[in-house]
């Protein structure tokens, strides 16, 4: 699903007027959709007193509209003005609209009355401001903005929770905390990144239905991942295949320090459909990776006095290369000469898609410019730490603007970049387009998850799936396990070993 900047929106609005939609209809239409889409959800609750607290743009007029529709339909309405009248014609045209039907309207300012309808309310619909919002909301708003949230109404904010801006993930100050956020026309970057989406509660679209020649003009940048999409990435299984026909993973990792991360990227590239997975490693970490992997083939590597994989071994892995569909390099490997030398090989010589996570990352650090001479596509999995180390920015510099930070690494490198962390983003070099990741949870944030997908992602790769398409999936699919984890037991008992073991049901989804 598309979502837009606030730019964009506007120029959509903008062409849906010219092609004889006009603002005016645009307003009454966004009014009425939101007022539907309260009324299904609460049609089977006995919640029918309402708040409607209104600004003095837009936002305000669809909350007017929204107001005046609820009262048609039996709801005891009263509109709250936050800010005084409205200071648009569009506005006011709708405020006379609800005046002429007798709908009860107060003024925040008279706070002794606006308490009153506060404590009475079953539902606050929240249309203060709108995607024109920049900057710190004044004192009087967030006075109001924390009386909502303090309020035991169910709170529906309508385009965003006002005191949020549209563009961002940022939540710098007060702002309303919704329950239900309807987006109107579009998905706003506010709805689908952390932290922002999580003010936004349950996000529920109203498309409005405009024509759809007002999208063809703007290049949508940013896309949420849907499981339909995803499950169209996958060909069905010839019941004459074999597993060849499925693909070969080498993973390259592990050391004697943390042999298990090896284990639980080759272990998830098992569980996620591939047809062989092999597993390079330290020979000194063989006693702790050979009881656990059952449906592996081991292929134990020449040790340095570290306990890592010695470059003696680019002999070995030369000939495993050859072999295989696609490569996980770092997971658990450490970072010292041997496995820079080790890393650096791989990329250089690899004819098969290469995934760099953890360590295979850390190892290129000093030496970011070499992916991009790679003779086959380059995922790289970075958390915002190891971004920092390969970008240069500091780590609050990326997460303020995490979409910025993949667009301008893809430009200037060529690569797969999938942004670890809450709302993960895959980009890629090769289009404009950056996938945002909704499925996932806190849990997840442990070690060795990230081994996880890695190992996810180059099972999907191996059986032919599109690079960048695999990372979409990937990430997505993780989540999703992630998700059943956390479901089934608990957040913080969420582990590695759990999501592996959620896979399989998982994947069933998708096929």
């Amino acid at each position: 699903m598309r979502v837009l900047t606030v730019e964009e929106t506007r120029k959509v609005e903008r062409l849906a007027n010219e092609y004889g939609v006009s603002y005016m209809q645009l307003m009454e239409n966004a009014g009425a959709y939101c007022a539907r889409i309260i009324r299904k959800t609460f049609e089977n609750t006995n919640k029918r007193n309402v708040l409607v607290v209104c600004g003095k743009g837009r936002n305000g007029g669809d909350g007017f509209v929204i107001a005046r529709k609820l009262y048609e339909n039996g709801y005891n309405v009263t509109v709250m003005m936050a800010m005084g009248l409205p200071t648009d014609d569009l506005s006011s045209d709708m405020l006379s609209r609800v005046r002429a039907l007798g709908i009860n309207v107060v003024y925040y300012e008279n706070s002794s009355t606006a308490e009153k309808y506060f404590e009475k309310a079953h539902i606050i619909v929240d249309c203060v401001f709108g995607i024109g919002f920049r900057g710190e909301p004044n004192e009087n708003c967030k006075k109001l903005f924390t009386r909502i949230n303090n309020s035991p109404a169910t709170v529906v904010s309508v385009d965003i929770p006002s005191g949020l801006e549209g563009d961002n993930n940022e939540v710098n100050s007060i702002c309303v905390s919704a329950d239900i956020t309807i987006a109107v026309l579009v998905l706003k970057p506010v709805h689908v990144l952390r932290p922002s989406m999580e003010k936004c509660g349950n996000v529920v679209l109203a498309p409005l239905n405009i024509p759809d020649r007002c999208y063809e003009s703007v290049s949508a940048a940013l896309f949420t991942i849907n499981r339909d999409e995803i499950k169209s990435f996958f060909n069905k299984r010839n019941p004459q295949s074999h597993k060849g026909d499925y693909g070969t993973v080498l993973v390259i990792g592990g050391s004697y320090e943390m042999p298990n991360a090896a284990y639980f990227a080759s272990q998830a590239a098992v569980n996620s459909g591939a047809g062989l997975v092999k597993v390079a490693f330290p020979v000194v970490a063989y006693n702790a990776i050979s009881p656990k992997t059952f449906e592996q083939i081991l292929v134990p590597l020449e040790s340095n006095k570290s306990g890592r994989i010695s470059q003696n071994s680019v002999k070995r892995i030369e000939k495993e290369l050859e072999n295989c569909s696609c490569v996980v390099v770092g997971c658990g490997m450490g970072n010292d000469e041997d496995t820079k030398a080790v890393t650096e090989y791989v990329i250089r010589n690899s004819q098969v898609p290469v995934i760099l996570d953890a360590d295979g990352i850390n190892c290129i650090k000093d030496n970011i410019d070499i992916i991009d001479s790679a003779k086959a596509p380059i995922i790289l999995t970075p958390h915002p730490k190891e971004m920092s180390r390969i970008t240069g920015l500091e780590v609050s510099e990326i997460q303020e603007n995490r979409l910025k930070a993949v667009n301008d690494f893809t430009k200037s490198h060529n690569c797969i970049l999938v942004l670890k962390g809450a709302s993960t983003l895959v980009g890629s070099s090769e289009f404009d387009d950056v996938y945002v990741n909704m499925s996932g949870n806190a849990g997840m944030a442990t070690g060795g998850s990230g081994d996880v997908l890695a190992g996810i992602i180059a099972s999907f790769v191996a059986q032919k799936v599109d690079a960048f398409k695999s990372a979409i999936a990937g990430v997505n699919i993780h989540g999703v396990a992630g998700d059943s984890v956390t479901e089934k037991y608990s957040m913080m008992g969420n582990t590695p070993t759990l999501m592996l073991s959620e896979l399989p049901t998982t994947l069933k989804n998708f096929e």
